[in-house]
């Protein structure tokens, strides 16, 4: 009989180590379960943040062509000064024409 309550006895040691190596086992794996989920939300956290980041500087890349197209409005703006400056005189020069007395010799001829 003692060598049946022996080989009992090697039988329930060695499942109660097993049932003990499996809950450390599954301790972990709850733990290592719980880290990746802690760092998939840090992950969507940063993914979030640097969609706003390349939003909010987006338009910084856009002052490039800005400036571009403000410089061609300021030569639009200075060719349209040049143009309005010589409107300006030929009509000032007209205006004076147009206001000088005429000569006494047309008013006898009239």
């Amino acid at each position: 009989m003692e060598k049946r309550d022996s080989s009992t006895s090697w039988w329930v040691l060695s499942l109660t180590v097993g049932a003990v190596v499996i809950g450390v086992v599954a301790a972990l794996l709850l733990r290592i379960i719980r880290a990746a989920e802690s760092i998939d939300r840090y992950a969507s956290d940063i993914w979030d943040a640097g969609q706003k980041i390349a939003g909010n500087t987006a338009s910084i890349w856009m002052l490039g062509d800005t400036n571009s197209v403000a410089g061609q409005i300021l030569s639009t703006a200075q060719s349209i000064d040049g143009h309005a400056a010589a409107i300006d005189a030929a009509l000032t020069g007209a205006a004076a024409v147009a206001t000088e007395p005429e000569p006494a010799a047309a008013v006898a001829d009239a």
